[in-house]
């Protein structure tokens, strides 16, 4: 009977041990108590199974209320901001100072802006003097600037999003590279016990044509970056320099520091005959503070990252560190105009001249916005606000630009409830339609003999046709003076008609740019035919 109860006792030490999201349990911990267990899961921020712990202490009626605080912070952390604002409801009044912004960050993640700023103001009055969150009444309160420019981006998710999360596409090749936890096919599943969920690898996918859409490029087949890149853990994100051939990523260390932690570190490879090779470790890791979200400049100069290491403002800051002489230079906080006492994170240094990043202490719309600010020979301009509909009251970071500063990628939490990420594409300064554009008509005629000067079309009538349905969508007529005006009515590949007093049919094409131009103004220059015209008059006779 004592064996039986030995071999009991070993079998249930097995299940607890290999029961997922318990790795870091032990067959003492069945005799803490639930909440004690949770406030330890807490403490390492491990959100997820605190709260889970704390729910069923609350169900067995025996906890206190301070039990319902500790959950509203766990719902707040896992961002599942609904919930949170129910939970401090629940708690009560008199919330400490720290809880009372976590509502108003929560009420932002929800769009409830007015309620967010009677809960910033609740906050003031225990610390009067934080200019921060005075800042983020005064956004709120004018958030209609932040919409102002929305006409003119069009956003999109794009097409090889998953059901898991995907984020932090960069440009590379005919392509992207990018960050997925969806599940690999494997013999054996690499499962974050933190999450439960798979951990982060680098994916590659390529530009193809689609013949659905008269010939455009879209996202192809998907398949792992290098396998000399990707490691066991988190990997990513990279940043690559020196036109592709190099790169810098981050990964998650393979050991754990004094706090049971595994810190983010950077490394760098390089493609050496046709394939990547690892080089270098950052030589500034440490086991003690993590170090993420790389950005190189493209001459490999300036590496700009996130991390909480000692001495920041709070949370994670954004470093710069300078390749000089052959060594890595200690890397500088960037100050107070970028960084805050909360997290400043994904920094994309775009053609040496500016700095994006993500913020949630910046005043936004909630969650993480997205930043921008001039590099400049003493520092950095004014912090902008990218605005909507790059941001949203959700997570919004990780942009990336082509070198025309006019189409990238970011990734945002904002769909499907804002539980995963997805990758968002995104085009700048596009055109807003219906479109009208202007300009002065004039002709020469053409008769191999003399090249005649550019003369005044006048009362020409212009029929703006549709050469894709081959319709027409717009028809007007010039004045005395050759001046005309257009209403282009959506975006389409459209060509001009001119018909002029005696009947000469002539054809202009019309080129809209995707992108809009300071000036709409046009000048059209027909070729008339003057022996095609003698024709037309004489009839057609010889």
């Amino acid at each position: 009977m004592k064996m039986n109860l030995r071999a009991l006792i070993f079998l249930l030490i097995l299940t607890i041990i290999s029961l997922p999201g318990k790795s870091q349990q032990t067959v003492f911990t069945l005799f803490k108590n639930d909440v004690k267990l949770a406030d330890q899961y807490m403490a390492e921020k491990n959100f997820q199974q605190a709260l889970k712990l704390y729910k069923r202490a609350s169900k067995k009626g025996t906890t206190e209320k301070s039990t319902d605080l500790k959950m509203a912070r766990c719902y707040y952390f896992i961002k599942a901001y609904k919930e949170a604002v129910a939970m401090y409801a629940k708690y009560g009044e008199n919330l400490p100072a720290s809880d009372l912004y976590n509502v108003a960050e929560a009420l932002c993640g929800m769009k409830e802006y007015q309620t967010a700023i009677d809960y910033y103001s609740a906050f003031l009055k225990q610390k009067p003097d934080d200019d921060l969150v005075l800042k983020k009444i005064w956004r709120l309160d004018n958030v209609q600037f932040l919409y102002e420019d929305s006409l003119h981006y069009a956003v999109m998710p794009i097409s090889i999003n998953s059901e898991s999360s995907d984020l932090c596409a960069v440009p590379f090749q005919d392509g992207i590279v990018f960050m997925s936890n969806r599940k690999q096919f494997q013999i054996v599943d690499k499962i974050d016990a933190t999450s439960n969920k798979p951990f982060y690898s680098l994916y590659q996918a390529t530009r193809i044509q689609d013949t659905t859409t008269n010939g455009a490029f879209v996202l192809g087949k998907i398949i792992p970056f290098s396998k000399e890149i990707n490691s066991r853990l988190h990997t990513g994100p990279v940043s690559f320099y020196n036109n592709g051939k190099k790169v810098v990523f981050a990964l998650t260390s393979n050991e754990s520091n004094a706090r049971k932690e595994r810190t983010s570190q950077l490394y760098f490879a390089e493609i050496v005959n046709g394939k990547w090779q690892r080089t270098i470790s950052f030589p500034h890791n440490s086991l003690n503070h993590s170090i993420s979200t790389p950005s190189m400049s493209e001459d490999g100069r300036w590496l700009y990252f996130s991390s909480d290491m000692k001495g920041g403002f709070g949370g994670s800051d954004i470093y710069r560190c300078e390749y000089r002489d052959g060594h890595w230079q200690k890397p500088a906080n960037l100050g107070e105009q970028i960084n805050t006492v909360h997290d400043e994170v994904f920094p994309y240094v775009h053609l040496n001249h500016i700095l994006y990043f993500s913020s949630n202490g910046q005043a936004g719309l909630g969650g993480l916005d997205i930043f921008k600010t001039e590099i400049q020979p003493g520092g950095f301009g004014e912090v902008e606000n990218a605005g909507y509909p790059i941001n949203s009251n959700h997570d919004d970071f990780g942009i990336s630009l082509d070198s025309m500063n006019s189409h990238g990628y970011f990734s945002s939490n904002r769909g499907k409830g804002g539980y995963h990420d997805d990758i968002y594409e995104f085009d700048m300064d596009v055109q807003v339609y219906p479109l009208e554009i202007s300009g002065l008509i004039r002709y020469k005629e053409y008769n191999w003999m003399d090249s005649a000067e550019l003369k005044l079309y006048a009362n020409a009538k212009l029929a703006l046709i549709d050469n894709v349905r081959q319709v027409t969508v717009y028809e007007s007529t010039s004045d005395k003076d050759g001046n005309f005006t257009l209403m282009i009515p959506y975006f389409s590949k459209f060509k001009i008609r001119v018909t002029g007093g005696d009947n000469d049919e002539n054809f202009v094409s019309l080129e809209i740019p995707k992108q809009r131009k300071a000036s709409n103004k046009h000048e059209i220059v027909v070729v008339k035919d003057a022996f095609k015209l003698k024709e037309q008059q004489d009839g057609g006779k010889n």
